[in-house]
């Protein structure tokens, strides 16, 4: 029996290995293909930008013995309809058992949205046939795209193909868009912000705002090379990309200036929400004001879980180690008490410590509404995996030191501007899916409007000297991109020490 089975998986592994060639075969670039993952022999995420969905396989080794897990993605489908399609997809997935069938599934739902009538994005579908994605996106960046980006591609080359034309082409086309971004009343001009590529530190962004755009020439310091505009985005929506030809605002069609719109509208809201002072909730005789930050965090609005990215590149870990060990060892006699460690640190040095970079402390008041929290980052995944990947993964540098109010020593995170963005952006997300899911409340207390990223060092009871001035101040710790995101709980205990335990992990790897 054991034999048989044996060789059962042995031909489902055979089986899947060729189909898997095909699919890449056939979807190019709008599939992406992970293997050995978890449980899983293959995960596959494929992408159909003309309905701007992604449909996501997860494959044991039973398959095609046994359906695949299937997941949808699509931001313009209500959460109703993802549910009725996926459930109508695995039951189709029953009737293709023990033969290839992820191609048929992925027609199905195309089949789906055409006979409900769901109208396709504007794509230009020149030379595809029926059953084929859009246009395949730039082979550099070629993952993901951003589930409210609106592809509508162009033909702006000048006459030739040489550089210099295409260079001139683009050039001209930015000048246009700074102009309609400079003259459209609509556009909060605090909201856009600019990616560029800065010749020694790579790709930056910079608030719209604050950039100058004047000739190469120009010794400014807020001075952007018109040639060196990567993308513009509205609060965290992409509107305009140069790499993957994504056009909201110079673009003809009625579709590209309702997304516009839906897009402006919609950061529209957000800012009044951000900049309401209080919304009131009533629950028997209590009343509480809630802000969109809390500072003060005691009685209903004390945090009790928060949101980071988890540091375990080795070399950082290492340094972290190293230098503390040296710090406390150091000056631990001119400290006015021992230092009480954070739950970022470890007691021992002689163990890694389970170091996080701290995006958000939260107050969820029940399982429940942690259930919702967890769903919620779940449906909003792609986009967060987007945002620190694209166009090149995040990189966060740690370098220096500081303290807060005299008694916790951190290393410092350099200045990131993707990773200020990412913070709003999950903030912005988490209070959109508040209102669509129509679930409880999240309240975002014990955090401040100026985020400050860093590493906590050690803590002191007692306000201590400032740094010894013979310390390197710019000490560098090293560097770390970000693969995932994680929900912790924290409690405080009699020893006044914290610990810290993660119930969600989100996957950006």
């Amino acid at each position: 029996m054991a034999t048989t089975n044996e060789t059962l998986l042995k031909t489902n592994v055979a089986k899947q290995e060729d189909e898997i060639k095909l699919l890449r075969d056939h979807f190019k670039d709008n599939i992406r293909i992970l293997s050995s993952i978890g449980q899983f022999s293959y995960i596959l995420k494929i992408r159909a930008d003309q309905y701007d969905v992604s449909l996501t396989f997860q494959l044991d080794r039973s398959y095609p013995s046994k359906s695949p897990d299937i997941l949808i993605t699509a931001p313009r489908l209500t959460p109703e309809q993802v549910s009725l399609v996926q459930h109508n997809l695995q039951k189709f997935s029953e009737t293709l058992l023990n033969r290839p069938m992820i191609l048929s599934i992925y027609s199905r739902l195309l089949q789906w949205f055409d006979e409900n009538k769901i109208q396709t994005l504007s794509v230009n579908m020149t030379n595809l046939t029926p059953t084929l994605p859009s246009t395949p996106r730039s082979p550099t960046y070629s993952k993901f795209v951003s589930p409210f980006a609106f592809i509508s591609i162009q033909n702006r080359s000048c006459p030739n193909d040489s550089t210099d034309q295409d260079q001139c082409s683009t050039t001209k086309l930015i000048e246009e868009i700074l102009s309609r971004l400079k003259g459209d009343q609509r556009f909060d001009k605090r909201l856009i912000r600019v990616g560029y590529l800065d010749r020694i530190v790579g790709l930056q962004e910079k608030v719209f705002q604050d950039c100058d755009f004047k000739s190469e020439s120009s010794n400014s310091t807020s001075m952007i090379p018109k040639s060196s505009i990567q993308y513009f985005k509205y609060g965290n929506d992409l509107i305009w990309d140069k790499e993957r030809k994504t056009d909201l605002i110079s673009g003809p069609t009625s579709g590209n200036q309702q997304m516009l719109e839906d897009i402006i509208n919609r950061q529209k809201q957000l800012l009044e929400m951000m900049t309401s002072h209080h919304e009131q909730r009533i629950d028997g005789e209590h009343s509480l004001s809630i802000k969109r930050f809390l500072p003060i965090t005691d009685g209903l609005s004390k945090p009790n879980y928060f949101l980071s990215i988890p540091l375990t590149d080795p070399s950082l870990i290492k340094n972290y180690l190293t230098y503390r060990e040296h710090f406390l060892s150091t000056y631990s006699s001119c400290l006015s008490t021992s230092p009480t460690l954070t739950s970022s640190s470890s007691s021992s040095s002689s163990s890694p410590p389970h170091l996080h970079l701290l995006l958000l402390r939260l107050r969820l008041g029940s399982i429940v509404q942690l259930e919702q929290c967890i769903q919620a980052l779940k449906r909003i995944q792609e986009e967060i995996h987007y945002h620190c990947t694209y166009p090149e993964r995040i990189s966060l540098e740690f370098r220096g030191l500081d303290t807060f109010f005299g008694k916790t020593v951190y290393i410092k995170c350099q200045n990131n501007g993707r990773l200020q963005n990412l913070r709003t952006l999950i903030i912005e997300r988490l209070c959109e899916q508040q209102q669509k899911q129509k679930i409880n409340e999240f309240v975002f207390a014990g955090n401040h409007q100026d985020f400050i990223p860093h590493i906590i060092l050690f803590k002191s009871k007692r306000k201590f000297a400032l740094l010894p001035q013979h310390e390197n101040p710019e000490i560098y710790f090293g560097q770390q991109m970000i693969d995932a995101l994680h929900l912790s709980s924290f409690d405080k205990q009699e020893n006044e020490s914290f610990t810290s335990h993660c119930v969600f992990k989100l996957d950006l790897s």
